[in-house]
């Protein structure tokens, strides 16, 4: 990535890249540090520079990954979805919505065409308004589908691509940097969240701090603008992820405000390149020299304007994406995260030596550990054992700082036990401390996800393994005249890692509206209705967005329940009367349900039998009746509303 700033002049060295170590400037500020030794540098590696060259191999590579992973997902964009037909079809929709909100409602942009007739029924669950301009391209359920498909295909890629150039800015090589990458796109918890596309998008968080770090220690604008800018599309795809990176961007400010009040913390000055950051002494310093006592302004005056308007950026979008769930929280009582919910995504110990059914090499292997935890795709935190290996390794790597290397270790630890929720120990904590005390944590229903960070953290530790392991096998294999062996080593070891996290990922056939649907005069009700099926009619809705009383949504509410019951008989007088009440004018009944892969069946499909109520009369209900295919369509009339207590 080309930044505009020169960079510090190369010293040459003794030794070639070969071995995936860093070139010859980063080299020598590694050298020149005065603690180098077994327990690591006394300060950081220089900025490294990164040429157009490397960016677009690692992108190349990113996207080459996400795509053997998943495959023969991108051969079938417009039919097929992965991993199954349960949330990502209503994602699907969720994109789709934001896109035609954008430019017909954006001033409602909340006021999705679901859950009629609630309003902000986006709120219901997460929003993925950052995904939102690509629904600007293209209409329709097809459309839809080809676009999930490729942000999801985006998502693994941006994981790799973020965590790669965060591991090459904290001082590792090229191979080091591709292993981090791979490891935090392709750890095994990953997997399991492959239905979730809120939570494995997560690469904004690595490129954010990337950005964030480079532009810092440079003194660049435009790298800082841009990593504000990048957080606050990250915390703009929901509150799952942002809130915890909201966080930790408040942690590593105190940590960086504590180093500056010791005066081991110095920005650059405007132009001054590539200069040392945290820990590091000036770039004239001689070998051994101590960092300088005297402090200047936290932030420089040229960085000022940029860092606050950044920070406002992220505040202005995170007010504005939790005005409406505030709302929702306050309308609906059943929208409140209970303890006993959480209890419900929580788990003890076991999690860690747990597994998905999906990953091909410890699911079998942690089947036993994984039967003891509650959720079997919440509660999954077994980090892969290669990558334990390699992180393992990387507590010993000394091209990164001792304290860094505390640090990685102090996140992993925090975020797993975070991670368990309410199940450590009777009392529920340490979670418990911020579900009490912290702002938005109140909010949160599945602690697990607080591990995505954890698996980022493990990552750059098992890339810092990786290098030391490349680089020790280095002067060995340069004796014998094996110089491709450390890159081949490095490789290996990065394949590896995706092949010990990537699972098996179905791939099932979206069904699609029968033509005789589209079209119809709303609000629509297609039946049998369910919770799982309702997904589908969610994702149905997006060709012309028509307005439907059901969806998909991580509470339950009252009216939707009521409606759901009561057309269990339908069509009879009582259904009728209640589908009027709630103003519905059409009703689409489905003689062919699809098997939804991935979903346990249907919960309660009402009514139970499409064949049986496609075959009752409508005689006296005041509605007429029409076969088309598999699908009978019922336009309501005037008549009788049932009586409800308002």
């Amino acid at each position: 990535m080309s930044t505009g700033v020169p960079s510090p002049p190369r010293t040459p060295t003794g030794s070639p890249d070969t071995a995936g170590a860093e070139p010859p400037a980063h080299e020598d500020a590694l050298t020149r540090s005065a603690g180098r030794s077994a327990a690591g540098p006394a300060r950081w590696a220089r900025s490294p520079a990164l040429g157009r060259a490397e960016v677009l191999w690692v992108v190349v590579a990113g996207i080459a990954l996400a795509v053997i992973t998943t495959w023969p997902l991108v051969l079938h964009m417009p039919s097929r979805i992965a991993p199954d037909l349960g949330d990502p079809v209503r994602t699907a929709w969720e994109v789709a919505w934001v896109g035609h909100a954008i430019l017909h409602q954006p001033l409602h942009l909340f006021n999705a065409n679901v859950f009629y007739p609630h309003q902000l029924s986006l709120a219901f669950s997460d929003s993925l308004l950052g995904y939102g301009p690509a629904g600007l391209f293209g209409s329709g359920t097809v459309a839809a589908l080809v676009r999930y498909n490729l942000l999801f295909l985006f998502a693994w890629s941006l994981c790799f691509v973020g965590a790669y150039l965060l591991a090459r800015e904290l001082g590792l090589g090229r191979l080091g940097a591709s292993a981090a990458g791979a490891a935090f796109a392709y750890a095994p918890y990953r997997v399991t969240e492959a239905g979730h596309l809120h939570v494995i998008s997560s690469g904004g968080i690595p490129l954010a701090l990337f950005l964030l770090l480079r532009g810092y220690r440079r003194g660049s604008h435009g790298l800082v603008l841009a990593g504000w800018l990048v957080a606050a599309w990250q915390v703009s795809l929901g509150f799952t992820l942002g809130l915890q990176f909201c966080y930790l961007l408040a942690v590593l400010a105190v940590i960086a405000a504590v180093y500056w009040w010791r005066g081991a913390l110095r920005i650059p000055a405007r132009g001054a390149g590539a200069n040392p950051g945290v820990g590091e002494g000036r770039p004239d310093d001689p070998p051994g020299a101590s960092a300088p006592a005297a402090r200047g302004p936290l932030i420089p005056r040229h960085l000022l304007a940029v860092t606050l308007a950044g920070i406002a950026i992220v505040g202005v979008i995170g007010v504005y994406e939790s005005l409406p769930y505030l709302k929702i929280a306050h309308d609906y009582p059943t929208a409140k995260r209970t303890l006993k919910e959480v209890r419900n995504y929580s788990s003890g110990p076991a999690a860690w030596l747990s597994a998905s059914s999906e990953n091909r090499v410890w699911g079998g292997l942690t089947s036993g550990m994984r039967a003891k935890v509650h959720s079997k795709n919440e509660s999954v935190f077994f980090p892969g054992g290669l990558i334990l290996l390699l992180a393992a390794i990387g507590l010993a790597a000394p091209m990164l700082t001792r304290r860094l290397r505390l640090g990685l270790v102090l996140g992993v630890l925090t975020c797993s036990l975070l991670a368990l929720g309410l199940g450590l120990g009777g009392a529920g904590y340490p979670f418990r401390l911020l579900h009490d005390y912290a702002p938005g944590w109140d909010g949160v229903r599945v602690p697990g996800r607080v591990f995505t960070l954890g698996t980022l953290f493990y990552a750059l530790l098992a890339g810092a393994g990786v290098q030391l392991v490349v680089g020790r096998v280095a002067p060995w294999a340069k004796r014998r005249s094996l110089d491709a062996l450390p890159a081949l080593l490095g490789v290996a070891l990065a394949v590896g890692i995706v092949g010990e996290g990537a699972g098996h990922l179905a791939h099932p056939v979206v069904p699609q509206p029968a033509r005789a649907e589209i079209g119809l005069a709303g609000p629509v009700m297609d039946l049998p209705t369910d919770g799982p099926a309702d997904r589908l009619w969610q994702y149905f809705s997006t060709d012309g967005f028509y307005k439907i009383p059901q969806g998909n949504s991580t509470f339950d509410i009252y009216s939707v329940d009521d409606l759901r019951g009561g057309v269990d008989g339908f069509p009879d007088k009582a259904s009728v009367e209640k589908l009027r009440y709630y103003g519905i004018k059409t009703v689409v009944l489905h003689l062919r349900m699809p098997r939804l892969p991935g979903v346990v069946g249907y919960a309660h499909a009402e009514p139970p039998n499409a064949a049986a109520a496609a075959a009752k009369p409508v005689a006296g209900l005041g509605m007429t009746r029409r076969q088309v295919g598999s699908v009978v369509i019922y336009e309501i009339g005037p008549g009788p509303k049932a009586l409800h207590p308002r």
